[in-house]
């Protein structure tokens, strides 16, 4: 991970978590003590010290297989860990280092975090600004008791693309609905009524476009993300019959080749996990945008109607609302099918460095279906 540096503030979020994201939290923070206690006896056995480098060598792997913990957050623990005093008592610590991958901030209101038990979303507050920060990692969660803090490095400049997104998915969305459902369809009494209400209508129509694209964008996006997924877990699965074949048969090169490419494997497919679990939140932000922009339009159509052929004074104003829209919400649905028929998956190429791995498992296949052919003859 890039350090961080010296950034001019410090930025607190006070997480306001349901008890069982208290408890997802505790079992990670738990999970990461251990850690920091499989790190000191690492250190100690082979004599090191503050060796970044060395540590994930030596340490990296076993603490993945003790404690489960994602990959980014061992990488993080262990450079958090080369910068502590030796000594020091692991149950004392109650901060955990972040980057952007195990946390992001999800607009106004609410904060995604990985934890052991999958990612958590919370509502949160900021609590203000101090400074200057630091630290290594980019952000750092701290538990105290009943109370989760998230504080991060901030500069002046805000993140361009996180700006751009909640504008196009979210902000735009409200400002459509707001400013023109609300104040140029209510223009009854004006002339040009009916003129400012069709504009309007239009104006509505490219919100729902955009939206509708955004929405193919990411379905498209999750079905390569989880084809590509499985693809790697299916190497997975097949790699420890490889690995015992590798070692029976005196080839421990391949075998230790085969094991870095597990570690590989797991660190992706965690990377890609995170990944799913973002674009199912891009994917609820634009659907309830979808539906927000849609119910907009029957509003407007609605008003619309009733500029052109004003109902009778005691009639129910409500009649028919919605009905302009059910054709073309049969359009949306067929056309979000489309879009999933035609979504496709970028295939990966092999990996050349296990070629010899998965050589020497076809080979002995041959030879085992061979053996059997002759066993069958000669009976």
């Amino acid at each position: 991970m890039t350090r961080s540096g010296t950034l001019p503030s410090r930025l607190t979020y006070r997480l306001l978590p349901e008890p069982a994201d208290l408890d997802a939290v505790r079992a990670t923070l738990a999970a990461y003590r251990r850690m920091l206690v499989l790190l000191e006896e690492i250190r100690r056995e082979h004599g090191l010290r503050a060796n970044v480098v060395a540590l994930i060598e030596h340490g990296y792997g076993r603490v993945r297989d003790e404690t489960g913990l994602p990959a980014r957050l061992v990488t993080l623990g262990i450079r958090d860990f080369a910068q502590r005093a030796a000594g020091f008592d692991p149950e004392t610590v109650t901060s955990i280092p972040l980057d952007d991958k195990l946390f992001s901030v999800k607009g106004a209101s609410e904060i995604a975090l990985t934890t052991m038990n999958g990612r958590r979303t919370m509502p949160y507050r900021v609590e203000g600004y101090d400074g200057p920060w630091r630290e290594l990692s980019s952000a750092r969660l701290t538990l105290a008791g009943d109370a989760l803090t998230i504080q991060v490095g901030v500069s002046v400049t805000a993140p361009k693309e996180e700006t751009r997104m909640t504008e196009n998915i979210l902000t735009r969305v409200g400002r459509i609905i707001g400013g023109l459902s609300n104040a140029a369809l209510d223009a009854v009494e004006d002339r040009n009524g009916l003129a400012i209400a069709e504009q309007a209508l239009r104006e509505i129509d490219a919100v729902i476009h955009e939206a509708r694209l955004d929405l193919g964008k990411i379905k498209a996006e999750e079905h390569r993300l989880s084809a590509r997924r499985g693809q790697l877990d299916g190497e997975r699965t097949a790699l420890p019959e490889k690995l015992s074949l590798a070692l029976s048969s005196g080839r421990e090169d391949l075998a230790r080749a085969g094991i870095s490419r597990q570690l590989d494997l797991e660190s992706q497919i965690e990377a890609i996990d995170s990944s799913l679990a973002d674009v199912a939140e891009r994917h609820e932000a634009a659907s309830k945008a979808m539906q927000a922009a849609t119910a907009a339009r029957r509003d407007a159509e609605h008003r619309i109607a009733l500029l052109r052929a004003p109902a009778p004074r005691n009639a129910n104003t409500l009649a028919g609302y919605g009905g302009e829209d059910a054709a073309r919400a049969r359009q949306l649905e067929q056309s979000l099918r489309a879009i999933d028929r035609v979504s496709g998956t970028a295939s990966a190429p092999a990996d050349p460095s296990i070629e010899d791995l998965d050589r020497l498992h076809r080979d002995h296949t041959i030879e085992q279906r061979l053996a059997a052919l002759k066993q069958g003859r000669s009976s």
